[in-house]
């Protein structure tokens, strides 16, 4: 058997960017996908697919009895803090007791790389606006980050002594790669698919939660990193690891913070189309600042972001745009 990497979740949207950026990079990837959130037509270079839930053990185990598995990158996860305090159940299911499923097989397998797919929500509302470093406190605010901080936790817990693992800790991710052809599903509630689905036509306003928070316009702010400097750290980290590399925990930002109102302008700018809005009440355990630290992942990978805020608008609404066509 050719020794592959296993990629869950690599149908989605984050998923299938680090698939295609590891296929170009000369990989073997296997994936590993419900198909619940994502499609077959995102494995643009043919991988094989392997239709399964991360919370069935027995369909993991026969999963990794037939592949001859080097590294797993578990990305399979529900995204949405919102949806989450509506349903804390199930991402408890999904996120916590899922990703302890994955950890467990992968471990009983052999497997010695183990990369994590987790959130800046584990830190919760920073208590300043300095960038957050990988050592600040983790105080999520809301299921989501709870349930991710679990998945990081049960990593740490389960490896084995002579495995090593990485765990990623994303801010807000944008754009698309290339070619436009991985959008980001409406569905997942990002702030710059709201504002492309009205842009597009397909809703008459955006719903803005909360404007009286303490920055320059009232809304709240974020670190936006382009997708592709997301897949991009994958690559890099397998190498790193690899090579003996010990554990690691980083963070992937751009280390740039806007409001969603520098967002909505450079939507508008994009599109070329006014974007209707109307303010809410701020969403219970909503983050008011966001803002990376990513002097670790620059310094351990050598990795850098390389796209700002109006490229990840503009990758991100062609990609838009292709898939409504």
């Amino acid at each position: 058997m050719k020794v592959m990497i296993l990629v869950t979740g690599g149908c989605g949207y984050i998923g299938s960017h680090i698939v295609k950026a590891l296929t170009d990079a000369g990989e073997q990837v296997v994936v590993y996908d419900d198909l619940s959130h994502g499609a077959r037509s995102a494995l643009l270079c043919g991988e094989e697919l392997v239709v399964g839930d991360i919370c069935d053990s027995m369909a993991l185990r026969q999963l990794f009895a037939g592949h001859d598995i080097e590294a797993i990158i578990h990305c399979a996860a529900l995204v949405s803090a919102k949806e989450s305090i509506d349903q804390p159940a199930l991402y408890q299911r999904v996120n916590d007791l899922g990703s302890r499923h994955v950890w467990e097989e992968a471990t009983m397998a052999g497997v010695k790389i183990l990369l994590y797919a987790s959130s800046a929500a584990v830190y919760g509302d920073p208590v300043s606006t300095t960038p957050i470093k990988e050592s600040a406190p983790l105080m999520p605010t809301n299921p989501y980050g709870l349930t991710k901080l679990a998945g990081e936790q049960s990593l740490q817990t389960l490896i084995s002594p002579d495995a090593r693992y990485g765990i990623f800790r994303f801010f807000n991710v944008g754009g698309s790669e290339d070619q436009g052809r991985l959008a980001q599903s409406k569905s997942s509630r990002a702030i710059v698919q709201r504002l492309f689905a009205v842009a597009g036509g397909q809703d008459k306003q955006v719903v803005i939660s909360g404007h009286d928070y303490d920055t320059p316009d009232g809304t709240v702010m974020r670190d936006f990193v382009h997708v592709t400097d997301i897949a991009r750290a994958y690559v890099l980290a397998l190498k790193y690891l690899r090579l003996g590399k010990p554990s690691f925990i980083l963070n992937l930002g751009s280390g740039q913070a806007h409001t969603i109102g520098e967002v909505i302008k450079a939507v508008e700018s994009v599109t070329g189309q006014k974007i209707p809005l109307k303010y809410g009440p701020r969403i219970k355990g909503d983050i008011s600042y966001s803002l990376a630290d990513i002097h670790l992942a620059k310094q351990l990978l050598g990795w850098e972001p390389g796209a700002p805020l109006s490229t990840i608008v503009y990758d991100g609404w062609r990609a838009y745009v292709q898939s409504n066509s």
